[in-house]
């Protein structure tokens, strides 16, 4: 589903715009040096939350409030000048034109509405550091995939990756396989029994064959080293 967003209507040159008033032009292109790079917006009858920030170099994060993913999204100019961002396997998340107004196409299903800027906000940091060993970090993430198979699920990691990214990739894997129709990993054909996380040196990627899900990280990339859920979902489900 489709969630329209505009924003509010000029101010006169002697009177300055509420926050609620800004457009991304207004906010993004700002001639001050101190222009924000994340603006955090409110959409809709139930209030949604999200925060767009284009403090990186060659992708723009997207962050839905309650949802712990950050979205790592690409820009594409279209022939009237509208921009729009798509995710990791090509759906287009965001819809900008070139008077401000923005059309949101959530992968939560929102049910759309009109959204107002709420000024700035914090950038989306890059995954916090883990505090534990590779090992910890694996130990701890087994317990997400065990409500995806009466049998026990392995997880592994090579190519002497960041424990931090390792946990972000784990945890978008688990995110996406919860998006999977219930009771999907129920036939034999389906089953996961070992989900391998390793170094991929140009992108992420996701791989699923004969039970093994093989996720590619890229280190150094932020959230953009490591596949979406959707990505996930995508190749676990894609043929069948």
């Amino acid at each position: 589903m489709a969630l329209g967003l505009m924003f509010g209507g000029s101010a006169t040159a002697q009177t300055q715009k509420r926050a609620s008033d800004l457009t991304l032009n207004d906010i993004f292109s700002s001639p001050n040096a101190a222009a924000a790079q994340a603006v955090s917006f409110s959409a809709g009858p139930n209030n949604i939350r999200f925060v767009l920030d284009r403090s990186q170099p060659r992708v723009v994060l997207l962050r839905f409030d309650g949802d712990p993913e950050v979205w790592a999204l690409t820009s594409q100019w279209g022939p009237r000048g509208d921009e729009f961002l798509r995710n990791d396997i090509g759906e287009v998340i965001i819809r900008i034109t070139t008077l401000g107004g923005v059309t949101i196409y959530g992968p939560l299903g929102t049910n759309g509405g009109l959204a107002s800027s709420e000024g700035k906000a914090k950038t989306l940091s890059a995954p916090a550091r883990s505090e534990g060993t590779l090992q910890a970090t694996l130990e701890k993430a087994l317990r997400w995939f065990d409500k995806f198979s009466s049998r026990s699920i392995r997880v592994e990691a090579s190519g002497a990756l960041p424990p931090a990214l390792v946990y972000e990739a784990l945890e978008r894997a688990a995110q996406g396989m919860s998006r999977a129709p219930r009771g999907y990993f129920g036939r034999p054909e389906r089953r996961v029994k070992l989900i391998r996380v390793q170094r991929s040196f140009d992108r992420p990627s996701v791989r699923w064959q004969s039970g093994i899900l093989t996720i590619g990280v890229v280190p150094g990339s932020g959230y953009a080293g490591r596949p979406s859920s959707a990505a996930v979902l995508l190749a676990l489900t894609k043929g069948n």
